[in-house]
């Protein structure tokens, strides 16, 4: 079972949203009335800690063992693997699993990773853990989960492209997650403008308050800026932009 596609963000945002943190992302929503977005999970290798991208989301649901002998017959309804969401998957996009929380077995292998790797994804976020850890780091994949474990998952993957619970955190396909070493923020996805502007205005006050500082400024009312300092970054900001400037 699926829900229907979904708009992918522009680049352009995404190449911004890569520029800062989840925690930043985080501060931001919460200045924007969102506090439930934030997914406890880290990354499983340290040499990829950075992942960016639109959630295509998956769901599983426990196993059973009156069902077992049906996962892997065609056309079933209680999925072993997740095939039919790793061939959704579009260059970019991040696979967002709702693995129930399981820290004693793994859905996502080796192989299964692989093709998320080969389809071009940006990265997998699974609330649950990951096999074959020996295998990832040549799949030079980011990869955001509770961490290992050896035994294989007994769940079926029922669902693709619907919203789903990953780590208590509502995510819905299209919204965009940004992950590092502190866990995965969520964007949804009807503030993606938004909060790429946020970004922008907080990277261009650093510039000018870098600017101040320069000039001999004192910290007292810089930095943190006081109102009025802001106002004048305000004015400044728009000098740039009516000048054709880029600031960062």
């Amino acid at each position: 079972m699926h829900g229907p596609k979904f708009d992918r963000p522009k680049s352009k945002h995404l190449d911004i949203l890569k520029r800062t943190s989840s925690a930043s992302i985080t501060t931001m929503l919460r200045q924007h009335g969102i506090t439930k977005v934030w997914i406890p999970v880290k990354p499983l290798l340290p040499q990829f800690t950075k992942i960016v991208g639109p959630a295509l989301t998956l769901r599983s649901v426990p196993g059973r063992e009156d069902i077992a002998p049906l996962a892997y017959q065609p056309d079933t309804l209680f999925p072993g693997h997740p095939d039919d969401a790793i061939e959704a998957l579009q260059p970019g996009d991040v696979l967002v699993h709702d693995g129930l929380g399981l820290s004693r077995e793994g859905l996502f292998g080796d192989l299964l990773v692989y093709r998320i790797k080969m389809k071009g994804a940006a990265g997998l976020v699974s609330w649950m853990c990951i096999r074959d850890a020996p295998y990832m780091a040549e799949r030079e994949l980011p990869i955001f989960c509770l961490g290992s474990a050896s035994p294989g998952g007994t769940v079926y993957n029922v669902d693709y492209n619907v919203p789903i619970n990953c780590g208590g955190t509502l995510v819905l396909p299209g919204d965009v997650v940004v992950g590092d070493e502190d866990g995965v923020a969520v964007i949804p996805q009807s503030l993606i403008e938004t909060i790429v502007e946020d970004v922008l205005y907080h990277e261009e006050r650093e510039v000018y308050l870098r600017k101040l500082l320069a000039e001999g400024a004192p910290l007292k009312g810089t930095y943190p800026p006081s109102a009025e300092t802001d106002h004048r970054f305000r004015e400044w900001r728009e000098e740039q932009r009516r000048a054709g400037k880029t600031i960062v």
